[in-house]
């Protein structure tokens, strides 16, 4: 998947020479992000990146996953992604996350949308699924701009580093991505 969004925009599939700048990126943003994702702590290195990104690549050949680096004027600034992919029933679990300073900016609204077209016209998802933080009102707001239905909360959802937190799940289904 290799996809121009905007202007200045694309989204393309994870490469091993992706892991020093996605790293680099991580390393970064870790305070911003680790309000919100799970995993920073056990990304310390590039190798951990590199073994990461070895890991999407695997998935995406077994057709379990896709991982796309969202680039801006070809400098990576956030991943997204189906982070899993159910294929008996066509579903597609999508994750993201962006940089602080791309954020607000619509990218990820445009990445999402661009990666939803992609798993109802080529996967042929029947079923798209996004998580989110309870308390993450921007991740929120980007389900919602795109018109997908909130099912409901998730309680103590995920462990991050002190306490659990809950989810909001919302979906979207093909039908209703037709009709819109």
């Amino acid at each position: 998947m290799d996809n121009r969004i905007s202007d200045d925009i694309d989204l393309r599939l994870l490469q091993l020479a992706d892991a020093a700048e996605l790293f680099a990126l991580t390393d970064a943003n870790r305070i911003y992000l680790r309000r919100w994702l799970p995993w920073l702590d056990i990304i310390n290195q590039v190798d951990d990146t590199r073994n990461f990104i070895a890991r999407t690549m695997k998935q995406f050949a077994d057709n379990e996953g896709l991982v796309a680096a969202i680039c801006d004027s070809g400098r990576i600034v956030g991943l997204v992604g189906f982070n899993r992919i159910e294929q008996q029933d066509r579903i597609g679990y999508i994750g993201y996350w962006l940089a602080e300073s791309a954020c607000g900016k619509g990218i990820m609204t445009k990445a999402c949308l661009s990666l939803i077209d992609y798993g109802f016209a080529t996967l042929k998802l029947n079923r798209v699924v996004i998580t989110c933080a309870t308390e993450n009102h921007r991740s929120r707001a980007i389900p919602l701009r795109l018109c997908f239905t909130h099912e409901g909360v998730v309680r103590d959802a995920e462990w991050l580093y002190k306490q659990f937190g809950d989810h909001d799940i919302y979906a979207l289904s093909v039908e209703d991505w037709n009709k819109s």
